[in-house]
Protein backbone atom coordinates (compact mmCIF):
# COMPACT_ATOMS: atom_id res chain seq x y z
CA UNK A 1 0.00 0.00 0.00
CA UNK A 2 3.05 2.13 0.82
CA UNK A 3 4.52 1.37 -1.97
CA UNK A 4 1.54 2.09 -4.37
CA UNK A 5 1.29 5.48 -2.21
CA UNK A 6 5.07 6.57 -2.90
CA UNK A 7 4.42 5.74 -6.71
CA UNK A 8 1.99 7.98 -7.26
CA UNK A 9 3.09 10.79 -5.07
CA UNK A 10 5.96 10.71 -7.20
CA UNK A 11 4.12 10.69 -10.18
CA UNK A 12 1.87 13.23 -9.27
CA UNK A 13 5.49 15.30 -8.13
CA UNK A 14 6.72 14.53 -11.45
CA UNK A 15 3.68 15.50 -13.42
CA UNK A 16 3.54 18.81 -11.49
CA UNK A 17 7.75 19.54 -12.21
CA UNK A 18 7.47 18.78 -15.83
CA UNK A 19 4.87 21.12 -16.32
CA UNK A 20 6.21 24.20 -13.63
CA UNK A 21 10.03 24.27 -13.80
CA UNK A 22 9.88 26.58 -17.12
CA UNK A 23 6.67 28.56 -16.28
CA UNK A 24 6.72 31.79 -15.08
CA UNK A 25 5.43 32.98 -11.21
CA UNK A 26 2.25 34.16 -12.35
CA UNK A 27 1.59 30.81 -14.18
CA UNK A 28 2.41 28.83 -10.67
CA UNK A 29 0.53 30.96 -9.05
CA UNK A 30 -2.62 30.37 -11.41
CA UNK A 31 -1.97 26.98 -11.56
CA UNK A 32 -1.76 26.76 -7.90
CA UNK A 33 -5.20 28.93 -7.50
CA UNK A 34 -7.24 26.20 -9.28
CA UNK A 35 -5.77 23.24 -7.97
CA UNK A 36 -6.05 24.59 -4.57
CA UNK A 37 -10.24 25.17 -5.40
CA UNK A 38 -10.50 21.45 -6.59
CA UNK A 39 -8.50 20.10 -3.42
CA UNK A 40 -10.45 22.11 -1.23
CA UNK A 41 -14.11 20.41 -2.89
CA UNK A 42 -12.90 17.02 -2.91
CA UNK A 43 -10.77 16.51 0.63
CA UNK A 44 -13.64 17.07 2.58
CA UNK A 45 -12.63 15.32 5.89
CA UNK A 46 -9.40 17.96 5.88
CA UNK A 47 -11.78 20.52 4.36
CA UNK A 48 -13.67 20.34 7.85
CA UNK A 49 -10.57 19.97 9.90
CA UNK A 50 -9.36 23.72 8.41
CA UNK A 51 -12.33 24.95 8.93
CA UNK A 52 -12.92 23.39 12.40
CA UNK A 53 -9.48 24.91 13.09
CA UNK A 54 -9.81 28.42 11.81
CA UNK A 55 -13.01 28.70 14.08
CA UNK A 56 -11.08 26.89 16.93
CA UNK A 57 -8.39 30.47 16.87
CA UNK A 58 -11.13 32.48 16.04
CA UNK A 59 -14.28 32.04 17.80
CA UNK A 60 -15.74 35.16 16.51
CA UNK A 61 -15.41 34.28 12.67
CA UNK A 62 -18.96 33.41 11.10
CA UNK A 63 -18.93 29.48 9.55
CA UNK A 64 -18.93 31.40 5.97
CA UNK A 65 -15.85 33.65 7.22
CA UNK A 66 -14.05 30.69 8.59
CA UNK A 67 -14.84 28.53 5.03
CA UNK A 68 -13.42 31.41 3.01
CA UNK A 69 -9.90 31.87 5.12
CA UNK A 70 -9.57 27.78 5.40
CA UNK A 71 -9.84 27.86 1.61
CA UNK A 72 -7.67 30.59 0.41
CA UNK A 73 -5.34 28.58 2.89
CA UNK A 74 -5.21 25.25 1.07
CA UNK A 75 -5.01 27.76 -2.42
CA UNK A 76 -1.88 29.13 -0.91
CA UNK A 77 -0.57 26.22 0.12
CA UNK A 78 -0.79 24.66 -3.59
CA UNK A 79 0.34 27.85 -5.20
CA UNK A 80 3.50 27.57 -2.73
CA UNK A 81 3.98 23.95 -4.25
CA UNK A 82 3.89 25.03 -7.75
CA UNK A 83 6.08 27.70 -6.89
CA UNK A 84 8.98 25.27 -4.93
CA UNK A 85 8.46 22.88 -8.14
CA UNK A 86 9.95 25.90 -10.36
CA UNK A 87 12.58 27.07 -7.44
CA UNK A 88 14.02 24.13 -8.79
CA UNK A 89 15.57 26.12 -12.11
CA UNK A 90 15.28 29.65 -10.80
CA UNK A 91 18.10 31.69 -11.05
CA UNK A 92 19.41 33.89 -7.83
CA UNK A 93 17.88 36.88 -9.95
CA UNK A 94 14.33 35.66 -10.93
CA UNK A 95 13.92 34.36 -6.76
CA UNK A 96 15.19 38.17 -5.67
CA UNK A 97 12.97 39.40 -9.11
CA UNK A 98 10.12 37.87 -7.34
CA UNK A 99 10.40 37.87 -3.00
CA UNK A 100 11.55 41.28 -1.44
CA UNK A 101 12.74 42.16 1.75
CA UNK A 102 11.54 44.56 4.97
CA UNK A 103 14.21 44.27 7.87
CA UNK A 104 17.04 42.91 6.60
CA UNK A 105 19.41 44.78 8.82
CA UNK A 106 18.07 42.66 12.12
CA UNK A 107 19.43 39.64 10.13
CA UNK A 108 22.84 41.68 10.37
CA UNK A 109 22.92 43.00 13.58
CA UNK A 110 21.92 40.12 15.45
CA UNK A 111 25.36 37.82 13.33
CA UNK A 112 27.38 40.51 14.75
CA UNK A 113 27.59 39.35 18.04
CA UNK A 114 28.87 36.27 16.40
CA UNK A 115 26.42 33.53 18.00
CA UNK A 116 25.10 32.98 14.78
CA UNK A 117 20.62 33.71 14.47
CA UNK A 118 17.15 31.83 15.18
CA UNK A 119 15.26 32.69 12.06
CA UNK A 120 12.35 31.72 13.73
CA UNK A 121 9.20 31.20 10.79
CA UNK A 122 6.05 29.03 10.21
CA UNK A 123 4.10 27.45 7.14
CA UNK A 124 2.98 30.91 6.34
CA UNK A 125 2.72 32.46 3.05
CA UNK A 126 5.85 31.14 0.89
CA UNK A 127 8.40 30.01 3.47
CA UNK A 128 10.10 28.21 0.94
CA UNK A 129 10.97 31.28 -1.24
CA UNK A 130 11.36 33.42 1.58
CA UNK A 131 14.29 31.09 3.02
CA UNK A 132 15.54 30.96 -0.51
CA UNK A 133 16.30 35.33 -0.41
CA UNK A 134 17.65 35.09 3.07
CA UNK A 135 20.15 32.31 1.85
CA UNK A 136 21.56 35.15 -0.50
CA UNK A 137 22.38 36.98 1.70
CA UNK A 138 23.40 35.17 4.91
CA UNK A 139 24.45 31.26 5.35
CA UNK A 140 21.43 29.20 6.14
CA UNK A 141 20.98 25.79 7.72
CA UNK A 142 17.36 24.65 7.80
CA UNK A 143 16.20 22.11 10.43
CA UNK A 144 13.49 20.11 8.40
CA UNK A 145 11.44 16.57 8.92
CA UNK A 146 12.24 14.45 6.18
CA UNK A 147 9.00 12.99 4.45
CA UNK A 148 8.42 9.52 4.09
CA UNK A 149 8.52 9.08 0.61
CA UNK A 150 12.73 8.75 -0.25
CA UNK A 151 11.76 10.03 -3.73
CA UNK A 152 10.32 13.26 -3.52
CA UNK A 153 12.15 13.85 0.26
CA UNK A 154 15.86 13.98 -2.54
CA UNK A 155 13.81 15.80 -4.93
CA UNK A 156 13.07 18.50 -1.92
CA UNK A 157 17.01 18.19 -0.84
CA UNK A 158 17.77 19.05 -4.46
CA UNK A 159 15.73 22.38 -4.81
CA UNK A 160 16.79 23.43 -1.66
CA UNK A 161 20.24 22.61 -2.33
CA UNK A 162 20.21 24.69 -5.97
CA UNK A 163 18.74 27.61 -3.85
CA UNK A 164 21.67 27.51 -1.04
CA UNK A 165 19.85 26.10 1.82
CA UNK A 166 21.79 23.27 3.77
CA UNK A 167 19.42 20.74 5.57
CA UNK A 168 19.47 19.88 9.01
CA UNK A 169 17.23 16.67 9.93
CA UNK A 170 14.90 17.08 12.61
CA UNK A 171 15.12 13.54 14.03
CA UNK A 172 19.16 14.19 14.85
CA UNK A 173 19.41 17.87 14.92
CA UNK A 174 20.41 19.31 18.30
CA UNK A 175 24.21 19.10 18.24
CA UNK A 176 24.39 20.07 14.22
CA UNK A 177 21.94 22.82 15.02
CA UNK A 178 23.98 24.22 17.67
CA UNK A 179 27.19 23.36 15.65
CA UNK A 180 25.74 25.94 12.47
CA UNK A 181 25.18 28.94 15.37
CA UNK A 182 28.72 28.54 16.44
CA UNK A 183 29.97 29.15 12.64
CA UNK A 184 27.78 32.48 12.87
CA UNK A 185 25.03 30.91 10.39
CA UNK A 186 21.79 31.77 10.32
CA UNK A 187 19.53 28.76 11.75
CA UNK A 188 16.01 28.24 10.08
CA UNK A 189 13.49 26.53 12.57
CA UNK A 190 9.37 26.62 11.54
CA UNK A 191 7.85 25.41 15.10
CA UNK A 192 3.83 25.77 14.22
CA UNK A 193 3.13 22.93 13.74
CA UNK A 194 2.48 19.91 16.42
CA UNK A 195 5.32 19.19 18.63
CA UNK A 196 4.17 15.61 19.78
CA UNK A 197 4.39 14.39 23.04
CA UNK A 198 7.43 15.76 23.75
CA UNK A 199 6.29 19.48 23.23
CA UNK A 200 5.67 21.97 25.64
CA UNK A 201 2.24 22.22 26.45
CA UNK A 202 0.92 25.22 26.36
CA UNK A 203 -1.66 27.65 25.23
CA UNK A 204 -2.01 28.63 21.43
CA UNK A 205 -4.79 31.05 21.06
CA UNK A 206 -5.84 30.43 24.02
CA UNK A 207 -5.97 26.49 23.46
CA UNK A 208 -3.29 23.83 24.88
CA UNK A 209 -1.29 22.06 22.06
CA UNK A 210 2.11 20.73 22.05
CA UNK A 211 4.72 23.54 21.30
CA UNK A 212 7.96 23.28 19.70
CA UNK A 213 11.07 24.66 22.28
CA UNK A 214 14.35 24.29 20.63
CA UNK A 215 14.02 27.67 19.36
CA UNK A 216 13.85 28.99 22.99
CA UNK A 217 16.49 26.26 24.23
CA UNK A 218 19.07 27.08 21.28
CA UNK A 219 18.82 30.72 21.81
CA UNK A 220 19.34 30.04 25.42
CA UNK A 221 22.30 27.23 25.12
CA UNK A 222 23.97 29.79 22.10
CA UNK A 223 23.56 33.14 22.76
CA UNK A 224 22.06 33.44 19.52
CA UNK A 225 19.11 35.96 19.33
CA UNK A 226 15.38 34.66 18.11
CA UNK A 227 14.50 36.37 14.44
CA UNK A 228 11.06 35.77 13.86
CA UNK A 229 11.19 36.16 9.82
CA UNK A 230 8.08 35.47 7.68
CA UNK A 231 7.18 35.66 4.15
CA UNK A 232 4.07 36.72 3.30
CA UNK A 233 2.14 36.63 -0.11
CA UNK A 234 1.18 40.07 -1.26
CA UNK A 235 -2.73 40.74 -2.47
CA UNK A 236 -4.06 40.48 -5.10
CA UNK A 237 -2.80 36.55 -5.24
CA UNK A 238 -3.91 36.10 -9.04
CA UNK A 239 -2.29 39.30 -10.67
CA UNK A 240 0.54 40.17 -7.72
CA UNK A 241 1.02 37.39 -5.61
CA UNK A 242 4.86 38.33 -5.08
CA UNK A 243 6.61 37.24 -1.51
CA UNK A 244 7.26 39.90 1.05
CA UNK A 245 9.81 38.82 3.65
CA UNK A 246 9.45 40.90 6.90
CA UNK A 247 12.28 40.56 9.60
CA UNK A 248 11.67 41.55 12.83
CA UNK A 249 14.07 42.82 15.90
CA UNK A 250 16.02 39.80 17.27
CA UNK A 251 15.65 39.51 20.95
CA UNK A 252 18.09 36.57 23.11
CA UNK A 253 16.68 34.01 25.64
CA UNK A 254 19.02 34.75 28.61
CA UNK A 255 20.58 31.65 30.34
CA UNK A 256 20.20 31.09 34.09
CA UNK A 257 21.54 27.88 35.26
CA UNK A 258 18.88 27.95 38.18
CA UNK A 259 15.54 28.14 36.47
CA UNK A 260 16.73 26.96 33.03
CA UNK A 261 12.92 24.97 32.42
CA UNK A 262 11.19 28.26 33.28
CA UNK A 263 13.02 30.54 30.86
CA UNK A 264 12.32 28.05 28.17
CA UNK A 265 8.79 27.97 29.46
CA UNK A 266 8.93 31.80 28.66
CA UNK A 267 10.82 32.22 25.58
CA UNK A 268 8.92 29.83 24.06
CA UNK A 269 5.30 31.56 25.22
CA UNK A 270 7.29 34.94 23.52
CA UNK A 271 7.23 32.94 20.44
CA UNK A 272 4.03 31.70 20.47
CA UNK A 273 3.28 35.30 20.62
CA UNK A 274 5.26 36.18 17.88
CA UNK A 275 3.49 33.42 15.15
CA UNK A 276 -0.06 34.58 16.84
CA UNK A 277 0.40 37.70 15.79
CA UNK A 278 1.93 37.36 12.22
CA UNK A 279 -1.36 34.52 11.63
CA UNK A 280 -4.12 36.95 12.94
CA UNK A 281 -2.79 39.32 10.26
CA UNK A 282 -2.80 37.25 7.54
CA UNK A 283 -4.90 34.11 8.90
CA UNK A 284 -5.42 32.67 4.84
CA UNK A 285 -1.63 32.98 4.25
CA UNK A 286 -1.31 29.68 7.06
CA UNK A 287 -1.45 25.90 7.02
CA UNK A 288 -4.46 25.22 8.75
CA UNK A 289 -5.00 22.18 7.29
CA UNK A 290 -2.80 19.72 10.00
CA UNK A 291 -4.25 18.75 13.70
CA UNK A 292 -3.07 21.57 15.69
CA UNK A 293 -5.06 21.09 18.82
CA UNK A 294 -6.12 17.48 19.62
CA UNK A 295 -8.40 16.24 22.44
CA UNK A 296 -5.92 14.54 24.58
CA UNK A 297 -4.18 17.90 25.25
CA UNK A 298 -7.49 19.38 26.16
Amino acid sequence: MNLDRNFWEMRAVTLVGGAMQNASWATCRRAGWWMGLLLFQVLKKRRQLAIENVRLAFPEQSEAAARQIARRSVQNATMTLFEFVRMATATPQEISDYASWEGMEHFSDALEKGHGALMMTAHLGNWEMMAALVAQSFPLDVVARPTSNQGIQEQILRVRGHNGLKVISKHNGGRASLDALKKNHVLGIVPDQYAGPDGMLLPFFGHPTRMVSSVARFSMMSGAPIVPTFGTRRRPWISDGRIVTRVSPGYVIENDRQRREEIVREGTLRTIDDLENIIRRYPDNWLWLHRRWRSEDF
